[in-house]
């Protein structure tokens, strides 16, 4: 089973991820539920996990940002990713609709309440702490000291979706009438971006385009350039989910397509990956942000799936080559977080 496990880590953010189905290569691995074993447990909630959040900021990353050349530091110290901070958004979901439980912080195997009405987060990817929550009755920052959310600017949104840049000065917000907003100026300003309609769900790349789709399932991107369909998606598609994309990706999002890992690149291009999730089970979420360490929320329960520690096991001595490019292309990337694009 955990070798089941640790092909899934390994195919979602190595394998599927950096070089998705070729037209030479069309097999499918389809992942079972074994793979959730309950091991790996971490949380069990009272309800649906919805949302996984892992701030790829000061808050997970702080050592390894305020100085990635030290020699006073260690490898073990500089992979130590095992005291994450994680936030859940938890739902009830039945019949296709959702009611909101509220956002919780996980870390060091407990877990808080910071937001009874909150229903999604967002994180910079710069050396602060920034974290934005939206909820029912506007924009909230994550006090780091108190652990708790206060309440930032001077709106009053039913947000139902966010997103930050990597400085955290823009913070787009999704509305419940679908209208997409971006927040500057620490919360005083706000704008309508009018070319963004009937957007359902929104994510950001590495390079701030705003991925999204509309309620007919039609995918899009906005850039500097205005608004790109994406093309080259199946058709009949039922459900979608964009996922935060692990740091390793450059310009691109991954995206589930029923049950099925597509990665959508910013020049408005659809790749299949060939990874399926089998119908019984589709994760709740998808925390695979910290590519090192991940999470998954299933059936109510979140998961870890920590790659350091699975590489390490000698059950997997004939994939120790693979995971360690993958391991090495990771922190090469996570020493960057944080830099401006040149």
């Amino acid at each position: 089973m955990r070798t089941q496990a640790f092909l899934c880590v390994v195919l979602f953010i190595g394998g599927c991820i950096a070089a998705p189905l070729s037209e030479e290569n069309d097999e499918r691995i389809v992942i079972p539920r074994q793979i959730f074993d309950k091991s790996l447990v971490k949380y069990k909630a009272k309800h649906d996990i919805v949302d996984i959040i892992v701030p790829l900021n000061a808050l997970n990353f702080d050592e390894s940002m305020k100085d990635s050349d030290s020699d006073s530091k260690s490898d073990s110290d500089e992979n130590d990713l095992t005291d994450v901070t994680v936030f859940l958004v938890e739902a009830d979901l039945k019949d296709g609709k959702r009611v909101d439980k509220g956002l919780y912080l996980y870390k060091n195997d407990e877990v808080k309440m910071v937001l009874p009405n909150g229903r999604a987060a967002a994180a910079s990817s710069n050396d602060n702490k920034l974290v934005y929550f939206g909820a029912s009755d506007g924009l909230y920052v994550y006090n780091v000291d108190s652990k708790s959310a206060d309440k930032y600017g001077k709106f009053s949104d039913s947000i139902i979706d966010i997103a930050t840049n990597e400085d955290g000065k823009h913070i787009y917000i999704l509305s419940e009438d679908h209208k997409l907003y971006n927040v500057t100026n620490e919360g005083e300003d706000k704008e309508l971006l009018q070319d963004v309609e009937d957007a359902q769900e929104i994510v950001l790349d590495d390079s701030g385009n705003i991925y999204f789709y509309d309620s007919n399932k039609d995918v899009f991107i906005k850039n500097a350039d205005g608004i790109i369909k994406v093309q080259g998606l199946p058709e009949g598609r039922k459900s979608l989910k964009l996922v935060n994309p692990p740091f390793i990706m450059e310009e691109s999002v991954p995206l589930m397509i029923d049950n099925a890992l597509y990665v959508i690149n910013a020049n408005g291009t659809a790749e299949a990956t060939g990874l399926e999730f089998s119908p019984n089970a589709k994760p709740t979420a998808y925390g695979a942000d910290a590519v090192l360490v991940q999470y998954y929320a299933y059936n109510k329960k979140l998961y870890e799936f920590n790659l350091l520690a699975l590489i390490a096991e000698e059950i997997f001595e004939g994939m120790q080559e693979e995971a360690e490019k993958i391991r090495n292309n990771a922190e090469k990337r996570k020493k960057s977080l944080g830099s401006k694009r040149s």
